[in-house]
């Protein structure tokens, strides 16, 4: 009898623990969101040099702690010197901090050490070494780099001849610090040889995925009125959607397993970076691109077709491929009359240049802001309204902007040919 009672106290007592350990596994293991990790904090598992960092910068700079604390690279153990400590090549960045040798910016080739994959993929895309070149021209580009990031010419000449933006110029070093370079500084040349910042996706110390899916995080720089891609989508029904339902994004499901049901709209990241369905992730941006949309005139990218069905494969989640094929179709055409349109205003332009009346300096003349612009700004917009879904983009920002640009050269060619006549 006595054992009997003792065995059923025992079960009694089993059977409320294994009630507790269910509880705690639900709610902080699996919990109402799907599965997650539940790991260490950071704190917790430091020690040494690493533990003199939580403890130093809690005090002085508790912020960083705490987005770190809140961080996936936290749970996983990753420790402050695992990213601030000197790779080879590093050494001009190396600092001596409190007896410790750091650097205070990890670069690509830091992140490399766990992500090789997606900074590779990012080196071949338009956020590296070209994002900065299309600012401050071949400056401080080698003859290699030139040629290993695709910056030269047919002829094997830097592209633009080398030149830097004549925005750039125009503007000044001290203005385009705070502007210019502050987007395009996402491919920055670093002192190791790297080109690139990481962190202008993943903002630091959280490096939240979650946050780089977010339309707002790419809004930071693609906005304005030569790439208002942001404004964009908004306007379209993709990003409509997703504003009118944002609780319905699963923003932290783990990757390489997107599916509708967790974006059951696109945002930027859907389109052009996630793996998604039966589509391959990728850090390089225009993998699934069919054109070249920023250019003067637009073209298409090399494998262009290729890309297309890349992205079509995206599509498909949501729509039927005639649908895709129409809007394709429609998007083609508004591209090829904003190329019309800007050749007809280069050609306006370039026969007041061959006829010695239009001096070759940049922006020296109110003509040669309104052709700018017209390409720029006008031609830039209508395509991106045309493939995105901006109905307002392809019209009033857009062509509509093109066509009075058009009718303001012709007039002015006319009266500067007026006035040059004997």
């Amino acid at each position: 009898m006595k054992s009997t009672t003792k065995m059923i106290a025992l079960l009694g007592m089993g059977a409320v623990l294994a009630g507790v350990l269910l509880f705690m596994t639900y709610q902080y293991v699996v919990g109402p969101q799907g599965l997650s990790m539940s790991m260490p904090a950071l704190s917790v598992v430091s020690a040494g040099e690493n533990k003199a960092c939580i403890e130093c910068h809690q005090k002085d700079n508790p912020g960083i702690i705490q987005q770190y604390h809140d961080s996936e690279h936290s749970g996983r153990g990753v420790q402050c010197l695992d990213c601030h400590k000197a790779v080879k090549g590093q050494e001009s960045l190396t600092e001596e901090h409190y007896d410790v040798a750091l650097i205070v910016k990890p670069t690509p080739n830091n992140c490399a050490q766990c992500h090789e994959t997606e900074v590779k993929e990012f080196e071949d895309s338009n956020h590296s070494a070209k994002s900065w070149y299309a600012v401050q021209g071949s400056e401080n580009f080698t003859p290699e780099e030139l040629a290993n990031y695709h910056l030269l010419d047919a002829n094997g000449n830097p592209l633009n001849g080398g030149k830097a933006n004549p925005v750039f110029n125009l503007i000044g070093q001290d203005a385009s610090a705070q502007s210019c370079e502050v987007c395009h500084g996402i491919g920055e040349k670093n002192s190791d040889g790297s080109f690139g910042d990481c962190t202008k996706c993943h903002l630091r110390h959280t490096f939240d995925e979650a946050q780089a899916r977010k339309p707002e995080t790419c809004g930071q720089c693609h906005l304005g009125p030569d790439h208002p891609q942001i404004e964009i989508y908004n306007e379209s029904a993709h990003g409509t959607y997703y504003q009118a339902n944002p609780s319905k994004y699963n923003m932290d499901a783990p990757s390489g397993t997107l599916t509708v049901a967790d974006f059951p709209a696109p945002t930027c990241a859907t389109c052009h970076m996630s793996a998604f369905g039966s589509v391959e992730g990728t850090h390089d941006v225009g993998k699934r691109l069919k054109w070249s949309l920023a250019p003067e005139i637009a073209s298409v990218r090399k494998d262009g077709e290729v890309q297309q069905q890349t992205m079509n494969g995206i599509c498909l989640n949501c729509h039927a491929q005639p649908f895709i094929d129409d809007v394709t179709s429609k998007a083609e055409k508004t591209i090829a009359l904003t190329n019309q349109n800007v050749k007809k205003g280069k050609f306006i332009v370039q026969d007041l240049r061959d006829a010695g009346l239009l001096g070759t300096k940049s922006f020296a003349d109110p003509m040669d802001f309104v052709y700018f612009e017209l390409w720029h700004h006008e031609g830039r917009r209508a395509r991106f309204g045309a493939v995105m879904g901006g109905a307002d983009y392809v019209n009033w920002h857009g062509i509509y902007e093109q066509e009075k640009a058009l009718v303001e050269l012709q007039s002015a060619a006319e009266d500067l040919k007026a006035k040059a006549k004997p």
